[in-house]
């Protein structure tokens, strides 16, 4: 029977509606599931009825345009029943969606949506997707005509319930960070962790041929620490060291593993939210808006982000997600935000740009805003614009962006760089510093231009550095001295002395103590083992009132911990840091012993040639070892959970997260 196009469109927008309700009600359930949010009985149905109300809508207007487009060219098979056939087509819509989303981490993770391993999968998938549709299409007909009627007014009611919760959702971070009388005494903090930015890729640090005068900028107008360490050269540890001015095997967070968690922590963004103050009173919550900016990489679950008022991660699709709003922190679970954020940070920039953003609005409050930007991290993929400042334009070779998936093939054997195609990667890396640099100064600017920047800390420092093909060695995870030394600059006028340069050894853990000095917050309880915050503030040195804070930096990553000072570096395997062979040259598991300063790049072991030397760094470490609360033994992985974690993570650049490394 022909139907005519007042018909045919009802037709197709309330099976579209229909479709939508079913799959924002699955979607809804899966992301109330994965929220971080504790939700109250009537903030999870709202939120449940509001997801169902916008996969309606969705639904509905993908009914339509479905019939329209078939009117155009199919109009006699939608004809024969509208509704059916305009079901079928949502369905397999949403099922292609649903499928091609969820499957990603089992079929070519880490590889481009384009990639033509990924195209063939996604056309399997909508293969699939359309047989289920069909036949799950007659079937559903059948129970809509019979029972339709008695399941239309449960559909509106809930549709209905979720759009009054949207609109009567307040939302927001209220008057957190509001400026009062005293406020204006602490400054604001702009804390940017650019992700595997090797220090001496940087002008300020002597690099004559990559571009990043921003970050020079910063060092001219504010301190430059030369000898700046990480406590683990991977992301999740480091940042907690950072975050928390422990040592790993005091924070707790020395593995990254899906599901893994920093146990309870006292982080910079929480303790600033109660710190007493130094010159008496305290602060209190509503003294400060804090927000992170961040990749995904530093996932809420990791329990990094304590603290936090505001969140955004970029590879995991979250939108900017307010703390405390059930709305916010669920949606951002809800495949159908995922995806219109993903299609966003495609035209917008992702963090950079929502960072600046951000900014410019909360500018006039007293903020701490932390930025990850992740352009030096794999895949070293950059934007034109900063390609055509590095790349030999007479390089006809096979790497036109580099991967993880690419070092794994030079390890495995499978690829073999010539001389042009290892200064292709480094050349893609570099493009990498100057569009993190870029991103920099963009936030920076935006500062000066709202009047904030001489009353705002500015950092800029890295998690870790990067090996590009030293001693044949791609990406970071590895204890040498480009993955573990790291950058750091600091600028604020009137406390830090402007053209500065700190020769002492300094770790990532100081950053929290410095902050708490310059902002006037007194350090965190340390009455028991775990709350003891190793770090220690940098000012001293920056005012000259110290030549040193230690005379060691001491780092590890499960399978090698190691002990540096200004010239010296002992390399002891974990697992025979307490043997009595460890220092014997011949063993086979045995510690290695490099002068960095006749030997930077850690070319030539020297343990044999300076036995006296080793014995007191060893001695030196194994103190340092016994003083952690945490044992190595926990932190110790078998081969089996190494090789686990190598193809978890390996899509990510972190070769093996701790425990791997060569």
């Amino acid at each position: 029977m022909q139907a005519g196009a007042r018909s045919i469109l009802p037709a197709a927008s309330t099976a579209g509606a229909s479709c939508g309700f079913l799959f924002g009600l699955v979607d809804g359930a899966l992301a109330w599931a994965a929220t971080s949010a504790e939700l109250t009985a009537l903030d999870a149905f709202g939120c449940l009825a509001a997801a169902a109300f916008q996969y309606m809508l969705l639904g509905a207007a993908a009914g339509l345009l479905g019939a329209l487009c078939c009117a155009l060219v199919a109009s006699r098979w939608l004809a024969v029943d509208p509704g059916a056939r305009s079901f079928g087509l949502v369905l397999a819509g949403f099922l292609f969606v649903e499928a091609w989303w969820r499957t990603r981490p089992l079929f070519f993770y880490g590889l481009p949506a384009t990639s033509p391993q990924r195209l063939v999968v996604a056309g399997l998938l909508l293969a699939a997707s359309l047989l289920v549709a069909r036949l799950v299409r007659d079937r559903a007909s059948s129970l809509a005509r019979s029972g339709g009627r008695l399941l239309f007014a449960p559909v509106v009611l809930v549709g209905l319930a979720g759009g009054v919760f949207l609109l009567a959702r307040g939302g927001g971070v209220g008057a957190r960070g509001e400026l009062g009388p005293d406020d204006a005494k602490a400054p604001n903090i702009l804390l940017v962790v650019v992700d595997a930015l090797r220090l001496d890729t940087l002008g300020c640090y002597g690099d004559a041929r990559v571009r990043s005068p921003h970050i020079d900028r910063l060092a001219r107008e504010g301190v430059l620490f030369e000898n700046h360490h990480t406590q683990a050269p991977f992301t999740w540890t480091s940042f907690g060291s950072t975050l928390t001015g422990k040592y790993p095997r005091r924070h707790g967070l020395v593995r990254m593993e899906p599901g893994r968690r920093m146990l309870p922590n006292t982080t910079i963004a929480s303790w600033l939210k109660s710190a007493p103050r130094t010159a008496g009173g305290a602060f209190e919550e509503d003294d400060w808006l804090s927000a992170t900016f961040h990749t995904g990489t530093l996932s809420t679950g990791s329990g990094l982000l304590r603290g936090f008022d505001v969140y955004y991660e970029e590879l995991a699709g979250h939108d900017l997600v307010v703390v405390g709003d059930a709305w916010s922190q669920f949606r951002s679970d809800v495949l159908l935000w995922i995806l219109a954020t993903k299609v966003e940070q495609k035209l917008s920039g992702g963090v950079a740009t929502e960072a600046r953003d951000w900014l410019e609005e909360h500018a006039d409050r007293r903020f701490f805003a932390m930025v990850h930007l992740y352009s030096t991290h794999t895949p070293y993929d950059p934007p034109a614009k900063f390609r055509a400042m590095y790349e030999d334009p007479e390089y006809k070779g096979p790497v036109k962006a580099f991967y993880a998936q690419h070092r794994e093939m030079i390890e495995r054997g499978e690829a073999k760089l010539t001389p042009q195609d290892e200064a292709q990667i480094r050349n893609l890396y570099y493009a990498g510093v100057t569009q993190a640099d870029e991103a920099i100064g963009e936030l920076v600017e935006t500062l000066r231009a709202k009047g904030v920047l001489d009353r705002t800390l500015v950092v800029v420092t890295s998690d870790h550095g990067e090996s590009l093909g030293e001693q044949g060695l791609w990406e970071h995870n590895h204890m040498v001295q480009t993955n573990l030394l790291i950058p750091l600059v600091m600028r604020l006028p009137g406390a830090l002395e402007a053209g500065r340069r700190v020769a002492a050894i300094t770790d990532s853990i100081d950053l929290l103590p410095t902050v708490c000095e310059l902002v006037g917050a007194e350090l965190p309880p340390q009455a028991e083992a775990r709350d003891v915050i190793d770090g220690r503030s940098l000012l001293p040195l920056v005012r000259g009132d110290a030549a040193s804070l230690r005379d060691y930096s001491y780092s590890e990553n499960g399978l090698w911990t190691t002990i540096r000072s200004l010239r010296w570096k002992l390399w002891v395997p974990a697992r025979a840091m307490d043997s009595a062979t460890v220092l014997d040259p011949t063993a086979a598991d045995r510690a290695r012993l490099f002068d960095l300063e006749a030997d930077p790049m850690e070319e030539r072991d020297v343990l044999a040639g300076h036995p006296e030397v080793a014995a007191k760094l060893l001695a030196d470490l194994r103190g340092w070892d016994a003083t952690m609360p945490i044992p190595k033994d926990e932190v110790l992985l078998s081969p089996r959970e190494i090789e686990a974690l190598r193809e978890r993570f390996g899509a990510l650049g972190y070769a093996d997260g701790i425990g791997g490394g060569k």
